[in-house]
C-alpha cells in the first residue's frame, strides 16, 4: 500500500461516536437498505507481492482463527457496507486466484485490465463495476494486504456520516502516526473520486498512474486526513511483516510449495 504526503490541516477524528449505519454500534432504526445505499467497498487484491517472493499475500492467514488476510477485509467491509468489490490481476489463470474466490464470499470479482495496472488502474477498474449497482455516496477502498482491516475499517468508516453531513469532504484518508497518508485505506464520495480517475486518465492515463495523482486530482480543501494508530495502517509486504502481524500461508499452500 503506497503512502502519499497527507496536508496537515482538517484533520477527522476517528475517536467520534460511531456512525448509524453500523449495525453492532448504530441507532436502532438502521437498515441493511441504508447501508447498502450508502456505501460500497473496492478491495485491491493484485499486486505482484515481489518482496515476498511472489505469492498470493491475500491469502495469508491469521494464526487464531485461519482467516485470509482477504477473507477478513471483504467480512469487514460487508458488515457496515452494501456491494463490496475484490479487484485481482488478471495475468493469474483464470485471473483472481482459487484462494480469492473463496475467500471472497459473495462479493463480486473482476480482472485489472490490463493486469498489474497499478493501484489507481485497478481502483477504477472496481469503480467501473459499481456502475450497475446501485447508487452509492462513499466508496471504501482498501488494500487486500492490511494487516489489521477489521480494526482500521471499524475505526475509519464511522467518519463518512460525520464527513458528508458536517463538513462537505469529499475524500477521508487514513494516516498514520508519520503524517503519511494512506488512499488504500480511505473513504471517498463516489461522484468526486470518478472524476479524478476520469481526469488522471485524460491527462496521461491511468496504467502506472500512482495513486497520489488520482488523490491530487480531488479538490484539496474538501479531503480530510483521520488519524489512525500505526498497526491499523501497517500493511505486509514482506516475510518480516507477516511474522510480525502472526500470518502464514494456509496449510495447503505450504504442502503445495514442497
Amino acid at each position: 500500500m503506497r503512502a502519499v504526503p497527507a496536508r496537515q490541516d482538517r484533520p477527522a477524528h476517528p475517536d467520534r461516536p460511531a456512525c448509524p449505519a453500523c449495525p453492532a454500534r448504530g441507532e436502532p432504526g438502521a437498515t441493511g437498505a441504508r447501508r447498502a445505499a450508502d456505501t460500497a467497498t473496492v478491495i485491491l487484491a493484485g499486486g505482484r507481492a515481489r518482496r515476498l517472493g511472489g505469492i498470493d499475500k491475500t491469502a495469508l492467514v491469521r494464526g487464531d482463527d485461519g482467516a485470509s488476510l482477504l477473507a477478513e477485509a471483504v467480512r469487514a467491509a460487508a458488515g457496515c457496507a452494501g456491494v463490496v468489490v475484490v479487484v485481482g490481476a488478471g495475468n493469474r489463470p483464470g485471473g483472481v486466484t482459487d484462494a480469492q474466490r473463496r475467500a471472497a464470499g459473495s462479493a463480486r470479482l473482476v480482472d485489472e485490465d490490463p493486469a498489474h495496472g497499478g493501484p489507481a488502474s485497478a481502483l477504477a477498474a472496481g469503480v467501473r463495476a459499481l456502475a450497475h449497482a446501485a447508487p452509492t455516496a462513499w466508496i471504501l477502498v482498501l488494500a487486500a494486504d492490511l494487516a489489521r482491516a477489521p480494526e482500521a475499517v471499524a475505526a475509519l468508516l464511522p467518519l463518512r456520516h460525520d464527513a458528508a453531513h458536517a463538513d462537505g469532504r469529499d475524500a477521508i484518508l487514513a494516516r498514520d502516526p508519520g503524517g503519511r497518508a494512506q488512499p488504500l485505506l480511505a473513504l471517498y464520495r463516489a461522484a468526486p473520486l470518478r472524476a479524478a480517475l476520469d481526469a488522471v486518465d485524460a491527462h496521461g492515463g491511468l496504467h502506472g498512474a500512482p495513486l497520489r495523482r488520482v488523490v491530487a486530482a480531488l479538490d484539496a480543501d474538501r479531503v480530510a486526513y483521520a488519524d489512525l494508530p500505526a498497526r491499523l495502517c501497517a500493511d505486509v509486504d514482506t516475510p518480516a511483516d507477516a511474522d510480525a502481524h502472526g500470518l502464514r500461508l494456509p496449510d495447503d499452500r505450504i504442502t503445495d510449495a514442497r
